[in-house]
């Protein structure tokens, strides 16, 4: 048996050689993102070990020996490191130190998986994107890539959304063994709002790609962007609908000529307003998930600051370093029983924090959430300071892209914690690695 699945095997093995010696790493590392978000853990994996392996972490450990055998021949491109570098440095230090410094074995390793898989894989991703030889036609394919995938997103949304499911692929987005947000457009992820991060990236990327267009594929554009926003309004998630048009501002506003720029912002924010205020009962309580009653939606507002609250008074307690990354299940214990305040903590017992900055300040403290916040911020200087330089134009729409993804990323953020959606960090990072590979040198035009 042995001797046949190495023989079935050797095809496949013999394909993903050509493809990584003439891809090189943008292709590999692609794939790793592909295979994280559609073959992950609920599609494939090997049990036994103190780590399942997925084809993703497999791919992963080939693209960083493949960046290592690349860089030994001078295929690379080699960059110093900057601010940028040394905050993320900085900040995967202290999520390790405090991971290692608290009871890592909690709840079956919990803490020291978050790490690895949450954040030093991302990192490893960085550290690969960054050293990206881009060209033009790098970057182009990379954008249909990201676009194409998309519409793969958009469509599996919709089909979610319509209860199509024998249009979904793969089937276990609609298998109820999955239960949670079934029913809406959680995609590949499981995860209504990761899914609408993803497409909110696949938009933008399509948007970024309208000017390369003639008439016809520009007709075909808007058909396509019709359907990453019907896509997108099947998360049936507030932040995810909020997230997309943020993004969308953001591209307007930057690459628009400006003359347009006012008039749309302004028709964008009264369109916004007018929904809000003509349907904003409907927009807290409506049925979301299949078996939940509407009114659920309303709870999960009334939530937040419940969460919020929790946060707070765990930050009060261990300010400088948090209860310890990976703990907040353990340690907020300490606090759902306080009864000094008029908000009712206990009912947040069944739930992990919902915003990524408080998730950090209640774990890893003001040093961790401080750390993180610079990171970001730097990437966002990076990803401006490349749109708004000399460098030609395919080079520039990368820091477009970012910045502008970066809007979707906030919204969600503030509303869910993204950091242990599986594949939200790779995706991330992975961006922010190709920002840093094409940005400028300290020295050149901001």
């Amino acid at each position: 048996m042995t001797a046949i699945i190495t023989l079935a095997a050797l095809p496949g093995i013999a394909w993903l050689a050509a493809v990584l010696l003439r891809g090189g790493l943008l292709t590999t590392l692609l794939l790793v993102l592909l295979s994280g978000i559609c073959f992950g853990y609920p599609f494939f994996h090997v049990a036994g070990g103190p780590i399942p392996l997925t084809a993703d972490r497999l791919l992963f450990l080939v693209l960083v020996g493949q960046c290592l055998v690349w860089r030994k021949l001078g295929w690379t491109q080699s960059k110093p490191l900057d601010k940028a570098d040394l905050a993320l440095i900085a900040f995967i230090s202290v999520l390790t130190i405090s991971t290692l410094a608290n009871d890592w074995h909690y709840e079956h390793n919990q803490p020291l998986a978050r790490l690895l898989f949450y954040y030093l894989l991302p990192a490893g991703m960085y550290w690969v994107a960054r050293q990206l030889p881009l060209d033009e036609g790098g970057t182009r394919r990379l954008l249909a890539a990201i676009a194409g995938f998309g519409v793969y997103l958009a469509a599996t949304a919709v089909a979610e959304f319509l209860r199509l499911r024998g249009l979904v692929f793969p089937t276990y987005i609609v298998d109820g063994r999955y239960h949670e947000f079934l029913g809406r457009a959680r995609g590949p992820l499981l995860n209504p709002t990761g899914n609408g991060y993803l497409l909110a990236i696949g938009l933008g990327a399509l948007c970024l790609c309208w000017p390369r267009f003639n008439r016809v594929g520009q007709l075909v554009s808007l058909l396509l962007a019709a359907l990453f926003l019907a896509g997108i309004y099947g998360t049936l998630t507030r932040c995810v609908w909020m997230g997309a048009v943020a993004m969308l501002l953001i591209l307007a506003v930057l690459a628009l000529p400006r003359a347009w720029r006012l008039p749309l912002a302004g028709g964008v924010v009264f369109a916004v307003a007018l929904v809000a205020a003509t349907q904003w009962d409907r927009l807290l309580n409506f049925q979301r998930d299949e078996g939940q009653a509407a009114n659920d939606a309303a709870k999960s507002v009334q939530l937040r600051p419940i969460l919020a609250t929790v946060a707070w008074k765990m930050f009060l307690q261990r300010p400088l370093m948090g209860c310890g990354f990976g703990h907040y299940r353990q340690r907020y214990v300490d606090v759902l029983d306080d009864r000094d305040g008029e908000l009712p903590l206990d009912t947040a017992r069944p739930y992990v924090q919902h915003n990524v900055w408080l998730a950090l300040l209640t774990e890893t403290g003001l040093l961790g959430v401080g750390l993180f916040i610079l990171l970001t911020a730097y990437w966002l200087r990076d990803a401006w300071r490349l749109w708004r330089s000399s460098r030609p134009l395919w080079a520039r729409r990368m820091g477009l892209l970012f910045l502008a993804t970066s809007g979707s990323y906030v919204c969600n953020a503030m509303f869910q914690d993204l950091a242990i959606m599986p594949m939200v960090n790779m995706v991330l990072f992975s961006l922010a690695g190709i920002t840093a590979a094409l940005r400028p040198d300290e020295s050149g035009p901001a």
